[in-house]
């Protein structure tokens, strides 16, 4: 069980240095946004990606080990927690597993943070964009189109022009 339980925490370290590279790439991905560098934002959800599926790939290994600890410890596998292994295992590695598991949990809700403001930052800038473009270009104005109440289009409307149309 020793080993397994090793194992166990090998593969929660492997997760917690994948999460941190996760964390970083969320703070690298905020910056730019903020500074509006959206040719850099394909790079870095490229890397993210990879990073994805490294976790997806340890989190299977740690699924099948949670199999066999299920076994060991005579806990049915849809009731195994990392907290239930724990409560389980000798003081020593209920320590090193308590720890893993308060850091990665402390990791995971950062990265939960960034990513919200990520995505509010992401639809306060499309909202500036469309708020720009509605500036230079007009909004479309249903009341003031180019045809009339018959359907035919009449050059006698005058239509509503954006910045760029009324001064081109």
């Amino acid at each position: 069980m020793r080993q397994i339980i090793s194992d166990l925490c090998d593969l929660l370290r492997e997760q917690k240095a994948v999460l941190t590279n996760m964390l970083e790439l969320a703070k690298e991905e905020r910056q730019v946004i903020i500074n509006g560098h959206s040719d850099k934002l394909e790079d870095i959800i490229r890397q993210e990606l990879r990073e994805l599926s490294k976790l997806g790939s340890v989190e299977k290994k740690r699924l099948t080990l949670h199999k066999t600890i299920a076994v060991q410890i005579n806990i049915p596998e849809e009731d195994l927690t990392v907290s239930k292994i724990a409560d389980n295992v000798d003081a020593d590695e209920r320590e090193v597993i308590k720890t893993l598991q308060s850091e990665l949990t402390q990791i995971i809700e950062e990265h939960s943070a960034l990513n919200m403001e990520n995505r509010q930052l992401i639809k306060a800038h499309i909202e500036y964009s469309e708020t720009m473009l509605e500036l230079m270009v007009g909004a479309e104005d249903p009341l003031n189109n180019m045809y009339g109440g018959d359907g035919k289009s009449t050059s006698e409307r005058k239509r509503n022009t954006g910045f760029y149309d009324g001064h081109a």
